[in-house]
Order: structure tokens, then C-alpha cells, then sequence
């Protein structure tokens, strides 16, 4: 039989082939029909740099300095390339394999053995070129390329959503150690107020006006003071510690100046539920990995069926190197090769059953993943609510409290109170101011966790395009 009708007969089993397994169609989900507690806003997405949303240029520094330097992107990094190089590896069967594999060799016979020949000496030189190609009759290379390509797909979205993750822990950790800054600066004047009205104490304590109870009282509550002072330095070094380690940087090297500072909270706009699971690229990362594991069925299934292979050798053959270019030392053999499963103790159902299961998984991760999403944002809504109508009560707070402060220190330099007085009504006064620093510095958190939670300003079409690309386009 020559070969012409052999490939004639091999291209139509090719054009006749069917790709087994499931073909990928993204599961359905339920979502909320509206936010509670969404704010109202005219904007209805978030901008790529959301963070600029706070309106501190610093912070815009900060923020683009963990994004080009931090090691966790890079590494995420280095796995998107290598899921790039592995979907390679899959499209590489797609094609035939092409080797060169030339061959000499110069053997003789023994004469001593038993049945014994003549003693003969051979020579055998060979320079052949073998084609070997699969037959994709049933889709295994195809699916394999579909899950490799999912792979890379998620492994744009895994960057993302990295990149999202580290610049809302940079936004967090600046935006509490410039609330910080506001503690240290109310205490700081606090502790000069304490030293003082010890200094008063202990001069009206030594003219007999008053005892020495309110030295100690005036005393206690310097150092009180200090030490919260003290706590509020260390929280702030360990920010900036955090910061550092965000830029890469090292510690002993990274400080951030103490400066005036305004709080901006920003309207964030929620947009609607049903467009959460397009916006958060962790969710996006999950639903490639449902797409893979699909694929994956497809390439277990194909185990089941008949392996096709074409595989051809063409060359030179002699027993003379001389004669190596010679007509009639021309060599060539084509032929087609079948696997047929017939017995495999049951390792190709096995691996059906494991792709199928990991399916089964990814689908539950998928969901899971949705669930928390929307109860994310739905927490983050309700801390800026309550959180915003807490911190008007505590404005009201502070200044009834700082005005009490002001009264009992005048009818303390009076005679008119006594120092308890003093104590209790400066006490509050601090505790109501800190209070209201505390409550700001939550409500920027909040606004950091809701943005973060709606998937910042990334969209499929906002980052890396979901499809191959050079590794160097992912990157910051």
C-alpha cells in the first residue's frame, strides 16, 4: 500500500474527530438584587489609581513604590510566566516532532561462543530524520492547550488581584499611621498640659491651698499621659516598619515625617451586585480555574479512547561512510502506530474521577468566593454607615467635653472645685478627642475594605488583556 492513500485516509479520520469532555460554559449564579446602606454617588465605577481618591500625594507615591519593588508581586509575577511556558509546553503537541538522529557504529562477532559463526566485522553509518505526529482525534492535545490557556487567563487575574491586595494594604498602613500622627499630636499637647497643672498643683500644694492628694492625682495623670504617648510612637515605628516591607525596603532604612494631616473619607460607589463577580480579579482567577479543571475532564476522557500517532524516517544508510551519498543507500519507512487501551487497572478511570472532583472543587470555591464577596461589601457598607454617623455624635461629644474641661479648669483656679473635678472632666475630654481620631482612622479603613472588596478599579479589559501576552505587559 504506498503512502498517499494512507495519509489521504488519516487527514479525513482527522477532519472526522470530536473533542470529548465537557465544553466550559461559566455556572450560573445568584446575586443580590441591591446593596443596603450603598451610599449615593454620581460616579458608578472607581477609578484604576483608586487611591488617589484620598487626595495625599505622599500616599500616591507610596503606593506606586510597593507596586514596583514588593517581592510577593514579583513572584506572582514569575508564575504568570511560567504558566505562560507551560502553555507552551501544551501547544508544542500540536505539531509534529522533527529530531535529527545520526548514528555510527562498528561492531565484530565473537568466534569463541557457542555455535559459533564466522567472525565478521560490520560497519553502519546512519543519518535518518524521524517525524513523529498525534493524531488529536478525540481533542486530548486541545483540551490540554484550553486548560493551559485558562491557566495563563487566571494567572493575569492572580496578578491583579495581588497588585489590588497590596495597594489596599499601602492605603491601610499609611492612612493609620497618619492617624496616628493626629493621636501623637493630641497627646503630645496633652502631656504639656499635665505638666502644668502639676507644676500648679505642687505650687499651690507647697502654699498650703490645697493637699498633697492633688499632687498625686496631677502626677498620675502626666505619666498616664505618657504612656499612652509612648504606645502611640511604638504603633506608628511599627507602621512604618510594615510600609517598608511593602516597598521592599529595609526597615532600619525607611522613615515617613510626622506632618499636619487631613483626614478625606471618599464616596465610594458600590455599583450593582449583579456586576460584583466581573469586578474582583480573585473571583475572576477563580472562575479560569473552574474553565481548567473543565478542560482537564476532556484530557482524562481521551485517555479512554485510541492513540493515533504518524511517525516517518527518512535518510542515509551504509555500512561505508564513503558511500553515505550514494542512490541507493537511501532509506525511508512510514507507517502509522495505535494505542489501544485495553487494560490499565484502572489508572484512566482513576484520573477521570480526580479531574472530575477537582471540577466539583473549583466550582465550590468559585461560589464560596461569591458569597463572601457580596457579605465583604455588605460589611464594609454598614462600618461606613455607622461609622459616619458615630464619628457626628463624637464631634458633639468632643466639643461638650472640651468645653467642661474648660469650666472646671476655671472653677478649679477659682477655688471653686476641686481637683477630682479637674481630673474627671480632662479625662473625658481627651478620651472623647481620641475617641474621634480612632473613629476616622476607622472610617478611612472602611472605605479601604469596601473599595478593595468591589475589586478596586480593575475590570478584565483594565489590566493585562485576558489573553497571551508578553510576561513584560503584566508587569507594573
Amino acid at each position: 500500500m504506498s503512502a498517499r492513500p494512507l495519509v489521504l485516509a488519516t487527514l479525513l479520520a482527522c477532519l472526522g474527530g470530536c473533542v470529548v469532555g465537557p465544553d466550559y460554559q461559566r455556572p450560573a449564579s445568584e446575586a443580590p438584587g441591591a446593596w443596603r446602606d450603598a451610599p449615593t454617588t454620581d460616579a458608578t465605577t472607581l477609578p484604576d489609581r483608586w487611591w488617589t481618591l484620598f487626595g495625599d500625594d505622599e500616599l500616591d507615591r507610596h503606593v506606586q513604590a510597593t507596586l514596583a519593588a514588593n517581592q510577593d508581586l514579583a513572584a506572582a509575577l514569575a508564575r504568570y510566566d511560567r504558566s505562560r511556558a507551560l502553555l507552551g509546553v501544551a501547544r508544542a503537541d500540536e505539531f509534529p516532532d522533527v529530531s535529527l538522529d545520526p548514528a555510527y557504529a562498528r561492531a565484530r562477532t565473537s568466534g569463541t561462543v557457542a555455535n559459533r559463526l564466522p567472525q565478521l566485522e560490520t560497519t553502519l553509518g546512519r543519518v535518518p530524520v524521524d517525524v513523529a505526529y498525534e493524531v488529536d482525534l478525540w481533542g486530548r492535545v486541545r483540551r490540554s492547550v484550553e486548560a493551559a490557556g485558562a491557566d495563563v487567563q487566571g494567572g493575569v487575574d492572580t496578578v491583579a488581584a495581588m497588585r489590588l491586595s497590596l495597594a489596599a494594604a499601602t492605603v491601610s498602613n499609611y492612612l493609620s499611621l497618619r492617624s496616628t500622627d493626629r493621636d501623637i499630636d493630641v497627646l503630645a499637647s496633652t502631656v504639656s498640659l499635665r505638666e502644668d497643672a502639676l507644676r500648679l498643683a505642687e505650687r499651690r500644694a507647697h502654699a498650703g491651698v490645697v493637699g498633697d492628694l492633688d499632687v498625686l492625682r496631677a502626677r498620675a495623670d502626666l505619666t498616664q499621659t505618657e504612656a499612652d504617648l509612648a504606645d502611640a510612637h511604638r504603633r506608628r515605628d511599627n507602621l512604618e516598619h510594615a510600609l517598608a516591607v511593602l516597598e521592599a525596603r529595609n526597615a532600619p532604612e525607611f522613615t515617613i515625617a510626622p506632618r499636619a494631616w487631613t483626614p478625606t473619607v471618599p464616596v465610594v460607589p458600590a455599583g450593582l451586585p449583579s456586576t460584583l463577580l466581573e469586578r474582583r480579579p480573585d473571583l475572576a482567577a477563580d472562575e479560569r480555574a473552574l474553565a481548567a479543571a473543565s478542560a482537564r475532564i476532556g484530557v482524562a476522557r481521551a485517555a479512554f479512547f485510541p492513540q493515533v500517532r504518524l511517525t516517518a524516517s527518512a535518510g542515509v544508510a551504509s555500512d561505508g561512510l564513503g558511500e553515505l551519498t550514494a542512490t541507493d543507500s537511501r532509506a525511508w519507512s512510514i507507517g502509522p502506530s495505535v494505542h489501544v487501551p485495553i487494560f490499565e487497572g484502572g489508572r484512566n478511570r482513576a484520573r477521570l474521577q480526580a479531574a472530575q472532583a477537582d471540577f466539583e472543587g473549583a466550582l465550590a470555591n468559585w461560589r464560596q468566593g461569591g458569597i463572601v464577596a457580596f457579605r465583604e461589601v455588605q460589611d464594609a457598607l454598614a462600618d461606613t454607615r455607622w461609622l459616619r454617623e458615630r464619628g457626628e455624635a463624637l464631634d458633639a461629644t468632643v466639643d461638650a467635653a472640651t468645653a467642661a474641661a474648660r469650666v472646671s479648669r476655671s472653677r478649679y483656679d477659682r477655688g471653686l472645685a476641686g481637683y477630682f473635678e479637674v481630673v474627671d472632666s480632662e479625662r473625658q475630654a481627651l478620651a472623647s478627642r481620641r475617641a474621634a481620631i480612632q473613629n476616622d482612622q476607622q472610617r478611612l479603613l472602611a472605605a479601604v475594605a469596601l473599595i478593595k472588596a468591589l475589586g478596586g478599579g480593575w475590570s478584565p479589559s483594565a489590566s493585562v488583556p485576558r489573553q497571551p501576552l508578553a510576561a513584560a505587559e503584566a508587569r507594573p
